[in-house]
């Protein structure tokens, strides 16, 4: 399915862009400000993090040998962006279930549409805090561009979850609110506000089995110029290994459950 998956997106590039399209336009339509949500609040969250944490209770903290405000911001700025689209993508078929009984069109492309609605948004936040890295000391360079990666690897994480996620979630509906208990959890059990260096040695395989640490440490190493990736192999194995399985779970659950779509949307 993967290859199948990998040709759908060609195939359905011009429909998949005009759908992402309309879906950026349509977040926060019917406010004044419109789509200025889009930045405006996690802007406004991040800044109140920075601020209390920063500027209050660890001022002056450093973290991994970073400012920990840069260290704040380098991870939630990834963190934001996988918690937020984890969330819309388990809906993703509900909400485009005038696609369901669409024979020329794979619904498996649906969470990419997704991803690619709310990209712009975290490219301006990266973009704000490559500025402030810069400012901090931290000058844009060659390990930037590992950016693209690891987004990639964000990319399949999301795609192999919201298989599973979007598919049980039309028979199951407490598969949303789940989902958002585990992000809301997950936030705190992801080296955001810590250093997995805090964690006893023989402990820190437990929080590197979360594949969202991958993808943390990554965007902070890409803006820091901490490490490359491929200087991180064990836990770029640990992280494939997981995306891997789930792509593989997630193939077969919506496989199965696909055919049954058309009855309960």
């Amino acid at each position: 399915m993967l290859y199948g998956f990998v040709k759908d997106l060609v195939r359905f590039k011009g429909m998949i862009f005009e759908l992402a399209r309309r879906d950026y336009q349509q977040q926060n339509q019917g406010s004044y400000l419109g789509f200025v949500w889009n930045y405006l609040q996690p802007l406004l969250y991040i800044g109140v993090l920075y601020g209390v944490f920063t500027l209050g209770f660890r001022q002056g903290a450093v973290l991994d040998g970073l400012p920990f405000g840069l260290y704040l911001l380098s991870g939630m700025v990834c963190w934001l962006y996988f918690a937020a689209n984890l969330s819309s993508i388990t809906g993703v078929i509900s909400a485009y279930s005038f696609l369901v009984k669409k024979v020329d069109f794979r619904l498996s492309v649906l969470p990419f549409v997704k991803l690619l609605g709310s990209l712009l948004p975290h490219v301006v936040l990266i973009a704000l805090l490559l500025v402030l890295a810069s400012l901090s000391g931290y000058p844009p360079g060659v390990h930037s561009l590992q950016l693209l990666y690891y987004y990639l690897c964000m990319a399949a994480l999301l795609i192999g979850l919201g298989w599973i996620t979007s598919s049980t979630s039309l028979f199951v509906k407490d598969i949303r609110n789940a989902v958002g208990i585990v992000t809301q959890f997950g936030l705190w059990l992801t080296p955001i506000f810590w250093s997995i260096a805090q964690v006893p040695q023989q402990y820190q395989w437990i929080a590197k089995l979360n594949p969202v640490y991958y993808l943390v440490t990554g965007y902070r190493d890409s803006i820091t110029g901490s490490h490359y990736f491929w200087q991180r192999p064990e836990e770029g194995l640990i992280f494939w290994s997981i995306t891997l399985l789930l792509l593989a779970l997630g193939t077969m659950v919506y496989r199965r459950l696909k055919p049954h779509f058309a009855e309960v949307v």
